[in-house]
């Protein structure tokens, strides 16, 4: 594992070990990052340098999906997770020792020594990761150094203050063992038990193994990538805190620590049938903040929540999907046929400024595809796609309705359905093409992305002619390459090869594709598709987003919409 690319963590787990390479060979090396909060800027928490007699060592590491082990002449570390909070590391050889530098970045960030003679241990108060780590010898001795001065400036300034902690091995054992704990809230002290290295990495070895083992059967020659990808999922996974009132499956560890209104719908599809619970907690995370308008937040973390951004309405169409694979119970049913009608609500009176009918975005973002040429002019506009995922959110009410024998509301949205549907047929309907208009005139905007296309998610609703045409664009030259569709047309004066979605290959449109592929009858298709996708993971990893002509990985490399879309897309392979 290369956890230059995919940080080693646990379940749960606020922490994430990585190594890190820079142009100032100073910052080289391995780092403890913390997920929290404000941390996307701030993550390194704590960094592990290797000494023999308190003298920084170099080393060379290898790293698997749950030991990192560094080699240096005179002796080894090993680290391991034990669990959600607790890190180990073991010290082997003489004179060996770890300092965890600190690198406080603000003058008030410090750490103090705690403890008796002989029992000592260090609280750090990582104020820019917004938490603190408690680290303690249970084999060894714990030191402090730092240099701590009052802040005169305002904290105005960044510190330059120092802080180091120094773990060394005590008698003639020549050993150490020091546990790092994340301490989210105002303190802890040691527990008293046995600490063992070996006991804590069969503990996260099995607690993955669990997890692995509830995820779908797919064909052998992806076995290995599924694995990985579980892996990806399983550690980018958080805890409930702060502002989170379930577990979260963040979008990545190393750039994207956060849950986004769209992204997550992915995740919760891959965990359907794996983990129903926490798939139902995906898609909830949001909807917990629903606010009195039917809104839901566009991204939300432990500790922010920001309502820039509506990002588009999929949640109904993945609700479905997710009932294929797993059952609702009358509750779920009942909670989330009330969040789904209050969200369409939201889009049919705040998202259609000129009543007619037709609901608009107001920035790239709020489509998930953020930087589409559709939006090149930086105006409102309305696409096809917004009111096809609002007509999929109809059908959604439609069937939980039924479902809870309420055959009025049934009746009612099926009414809906249909009627969208002719108003997305009579508006967007250009030459049997979807098109997306500027709103205040009506105007065809011309562009070669893909986001008018994904309207195809309404597969058979849609015109038999349309149906097809839109099919043979996307399974052209234009679009189609070894790897997959493109986000841009390859030939388009706006294609770029690395601008987000101007070109690159995606994971989110992948499936959606293979998906109205599947229902439009086009099986063939579906399955080319996949096959690409999954071609594209096993030699690209789970990139953000793929080159569309090379299949490289671009942007982040480990992307947890892109292992879920693996997942779900191998399971159909194998069936």
């Amino acid at each position: 594992m290369d956890i230059r690319v995919t940080p080693m963590s646990h379940y749960g787990s606020y922490m994430a070990v990585t190594y890190q390479e820079s142009q100032s060979p100073e910052k080289n090396g391995l780092y403890i990052n913390s997920v929290k909060g404000k941390s996307k800027h701030h993550q390194n928490a704590l960094k592990i340098i290797p000494t023999i007699n308190g003298a920084p060592v170099g080393y060379t590491y290898e790293a698997d999906e749950f030991k990192i082990a560094l080699t240096f002449d005179g002796g080894k570390i090993f680290l391991c997770f034990e669990d959600a909070e607790r890190i180990f590391v073991q010290g082997q050889g003489e004179n060996v020792g770890l300092t965890l530098d600190t690198q406080p970045i603000f003058n008030f960030e410090y750490n103090y020594l705690l403890g008796n003679t002989g029992e000592e241990y260090c609280i750090v108060n990582s104020y820019k990761n917004l938490t603190k780590y408690m680290v303690f010898a249970p084999q060894g001795s714990v030191i402090l150094q730092q240099n701590v001065f009052m802040d005169t400036t305002g904290s105005t300034n960044k510190a330059d203050n120092l802080s180091s902690i120094q773990i060394t091995s005590t008698g003639e054992s020549n050993e150490f063992l020091c546990v790092i704990e994340d301490i989210p809230t105002n303190g802890a002290v040691p527990e008293k038990r046995e600490y063992k290295f070996e006991d804590a990495l069969n503990k996260s070895t099995n607690h993955f193994l669990n997890f692995l083992s509830k995820h779908p059967i797919v064909p052998k020659r992806f076995q290995q990538t599924l694995r990985e990808a579980a892996y990806l999922n399983w550690t980018c996974i958080v805890n409930e805190q702060g502002l989170l009132k379930r577990k979260a499956m963040y979008m990545s560890n190393a750039n994207f620590p956060g849950v986004w209104s769209w992204d997550n719908a992915f995740n919760a599809l891959a965990l359907a049938g794996v983990d129903d619970d926490l798939a139902w907690d995906q898609i909830q995370l949001l909807f917990d903040y629903q606010d009195d308008k039917g809104q839901i937040p566009g991204s939300i973390s432990d500790s922010t929540i920001r309502w820039n951004f509506s990002k588009p309405p999929v949640q109904g169409f993945f609700v479905l999907k997710m009932m294929e694979k797993m059952t609702l119970t009358t509750e779920q049913l009942e909670k989330i046929y009330i969040q789904i009608q209050r969200h369409v609500e939201f889009y049919l009176r705040y998202k259609d400024f000129n009543g007619d009918g037709i609901c608009e975005y107001h920035h790239g973002n709020d489509s998930g595809q953020d930087n589409s040429t559709v939006f090149k002019n930086a105006d409102i506009i309305d696409s096809p796609d917004l009111t096809a995922f609002l007509i999929k959110s109809m059908d959604m009410l439609a069937v939980v309705a039924e479902k809870l024998e309420r055959d009025q509301d049934k009746k009612y949205w099926e009414e809906q359905s249909k009627k969208y549907t002719q108003k997305f047929c009579d508006y967007f309907l250009v030459e049997d093409l979807p098109v997306a208009r500027y709103t205040r005139d009506g105007k065809v905007i011309k562009s070669e992305g893909i986001l008018p296309l994904i309207s195809i998610i309404l597969a058979n609703k849609l015109p038999e002619a349309t149906k097809k045409k839109i099919i043979n664009v996307l399974k052209s030259e234009k679009y189609l390459t070894k790897w997959g569709i493109a986000s841009e047309a390859i030939d388009s004066p706006y294609y770029e090869e690395d601008a987000y979605w101007r070109g690159p290959i995606w994971a989110p449109t992948t499936l959606l594709f293979v998906e109205a592929f599947e229902e439009c009858g086009e099986q063939e298709l579906a399955n080319e598709i996949t096959k690409k996708f999954l071609e594209l993971c096993k030699i690209g990893g789970f990139a953000e987003n793929f080159h569309a002509e090379t299949g490289k990985g671009l942007r982040d490399l480990a992307h947890t919409w892109t292992s879920s879309v693996f997942i779900h897309l191998a399971s159909k392979l194998a069936n």
